[in-house]
């Protein structure tokens, strides 16, 4: 009986020696959890977004002014046979300057919120089909529900949000191949949801276990990118990390409530334009006065400008456009400008034009970070980045309206 009592010790011993070990190991890990992500909150600052918006600023421009330079290229070319290669290269690397700019902005909490809604099942088939034409060796694991509710959100958001973790996925867990999305109804919280997971694991061992440590720097970027984007459109973002295992992402978004309704209601009618008053100048010279900070934009735009029959005059500077302007404001049809600021009324440039020639028709080159002003109703936008192709269809806009 003794021998048993003794036994019932060492056991019970044992297995409290066990259990303190495991505590002991999981709060470990909670603790380098924890430390991993103050890591990365640390590297996170007012300063670090406001510097990100700043350069996707600088990025919207350099991106419009390549990809213009790129279609002259392919234009520039006798036939299709002797298109160089590089020049449709170029056109990838573009998207990629695009894709960065998209990245930065979310960052910086200045993307521009917009309505709508969307089907979550063709939102990540249309990932899933992105995602192979990057070839990058993964294999996609999508298999929907048959029924979903519609996403409360804006549809290019929300893709773009993915399609940010997906990238923070691959940098957080590199050499993992097999991605697994699943998407479910949530009631979790007060508003139902919609629950999208992203599984990223290993289908072979790797050699040797991860190492948190390991994880690319540039995971900072996409996770907040993605963050920051779900976060104003209503949405959450978690992540669990296994390194050398596998890592996964958990997207929380709302449901649209009343899906009897449409989905997307009818915009209203855009208000009626109103003709030239009697006495105004009918411009014509044709001229286009164009105000671009970047002189490889501005050469992109003096060039399409000139392409449609237009004597053009860049500046750099709004005292330049105010001196053209003031001189000789029946020259001028069309205003490109970059610069909201101005366009705000104690400028002399915005002085001008209401005073001199308020029949000039405008067009503001305007990033995302930049809203229109209010008081000028008829502006034209055109937002950076933007292509050829987009450039010469608001120009035609524009300059065919009366």
């Amino acid at each position: 009986m003794l021998e048993l009592y003794w036994f019932l010790i060492g056991a019970t011993a044992a297995t409290i020696a066990a259990w303190l070990l495991r505590a002991r190991a999981a709060s470990r890990s909670r603790q380098r959890e924890d430390r991993q992500r103050r890591a990365v909150a640390t590297t996170i600052s007012l300063e670090s977004h406001e510097l990100a918006i700043s350069m996707s600023e600088e990025l919207a421009s350099l991106a419009s002014a390549v990809e213009a330079r790129t279609h002259h290229l392919i234009e520039a070319a006798p036939s299709r046979t002797q298109l160089p290669g590089a020049a449709e290269a170029l056109l990838t690397s573009v998207e990629r300057l695009r894709r960065l700019h998209k990245k930065l902005i979310a960052f910086g909490g200045a993307c521009p919120v917009e309505d709508g809604t969307a089907d979550i099942t063709e939102l990540i088939n249309g990932i899933s089909d992105e995602l192979q034409l990057l070839q990058l060796g993964l294999e996609l694991r999508w298999e929907p529900p048959p029924e979903l509710p519609r996403i409360d959100a804006n549809p290019e958001a929300i893709r773009d949000a993915i399609l940010f973790v997906c990238a923070a996925l691959l940098r957080a867990e590199r050499g993992a191949t097999r991605l697994t999305f699943s998407a479910e109804r949530a009631f979790s919280q007060v508003r139902p949801t919609m629950k999208v997971e992203l599984n990223l694991e290993w289908i072979t061992a790797p050699g040797q276990t991860g190492d948190a440590s390991s994880v690319d720097s540039a995971f900072a970027l996409d996770w907040e990118a993605a963050k920051q984007l779900l976060s104003m459109h209503g949405g959450e973002l978690t992540m669990s990390h296994l390194p050398g295992k596998a890592v996964q992402a958990i997207v929380q978004l709302p449901i649209v409530l009343n899906p009897e309704h449409p989905s997307s209601a009818s915009a209203p009618p855009e208000p009626e334009r109103t003709g030239r008053a009697v006495g105004e100048s009918d411009h014509d010279y044709g001229g286009a006065l164009v105000l671009e900070s970047d002189p490889a934009l501005r050469a992109v735009l003096a060039r399409e400008l000139k392409a449609s029959g237009h004597a053009v005059f860049v500046c750099a500077d709004g005292e330049s456009a105010h001196t053209f302007l003031q001189a000789t404001p029946d020259r001028f049809e069309l205003l490109m400008i970059d610069d909201a600021q101005q366009l705000e009324a104690q400028t002399p440039l915005a002085r001008a034009i209401r005073a001199r020639a308020p029949a000039l028709k405008i067009c503001l080159l305007t990033t995302s970070t930049t809203a229109p002003p209010e008081d000028w109703p008829e502006l034209h936008t055109l937002r950076k980045p933007f292509g050829v192709h987009e450039l010469r269809h608001t120009l035609a806009s524009i300059l065919s309206a009366p």
